[in-house]
């Protein structure tokens, strides 16, 4: 069998169509939280889903197929046309940015370059003995852990599932405030780190670093215990 007649050949288990399926659920939200008109789409995709809970994995996969086309050409009938070309409209450019979560890659790449300016500026100011600097190596690592999560997300499935509403803005401000909870830890003695005063701070600024990275675990270890009190 050759590569083209294995690209179009039909999934032969109810995992790759169950894939598929997820896959243009997420990219019917999108176009529809974009204002793209997705009513035909979306009834080939319940078509599609009928078929699958009977386990009949061919007829999914050409109903889903076809809810493809039709949202591509939704897509299309949305774009701008100009002396008869098309170019993106701003539903379809709001399509692509939640679809891959470009957005959240904006957000935390200016997040990063404020930090990385903050902590050259303002490194040397402290609140009640505790240098701002751990704050804002907090903020610096949430930063990096939603990139992360975006990058994670493309390679595995090829559009973000993550970070695709407008919470993890407040995933920096709540690093910022572990941050500075790391560093009194830290230097309460709790962990005790050998070296030169410079290469503890260093420690301390990497540990403020990876509590700002692991915000978003904290948060959800925070939410089950306070639910369990």
């Amino acid at each position: 069998m050759d590569a083209d007649s294995k690209a179009c050949s039909i999934p032969q288990s109810c995992s790759e169509v169950e894939v598929d399926l997820k896959r243009l659920d997420r990219m019917l939200q999108a176009a529809h939280r974009s204002s793209i008109d997705i009513k035909d789409s979306y009834d080939f995709y319940v078509l599609a889903l009928k078929e699958y809970n009977k386990e009949n994995l061919a007829e999914s996969f050409l109903y889903c197929d076809r809810a493809k086309y039709e949202l591509t050409s939704a897509i299309n009938d949305s774009k701008i046309k100009i002396k008869g070309s098309r170019f993106h409209s701003l539903r379809t450019l709001s399509y692509f940015f939640k679809l891959y979560g470009l957005y959240a890659v904006i957000f935390a790449s200016l997040a990063i370059i404020l930090f990385s300016f903050l902590i050259t500026r303002f490194s040397e100011m402290s609140v009640l003995g505790v240098p701002l600097w751990s704050s804002f190596f907090a903020g610096l690592g949430s930063s990096a852990q939603i990139l992360t999560g975006v990058a994670d997300d493309l390679r595995r499935y090829g559009l973000a599932s993550r970070y695709k509403r407008l919470w993890y803005m407040a995933i920096p401000l709540l690093a910022m405030v572990f941050g500075y909870m790391a560093y009194l830890f830290v230097s309460s003695g709790f962990i005790a780190l050998d070296g030169s005063t410079q290469s503890r701070e260093f420690s301390i600024m990497f540990i403020c670093f990876l509590t700002g990275f692991l915000t978003k675990w904290m948060i959800g270890w925070l939410s089950r215990m306070s639910r369990d009190i």
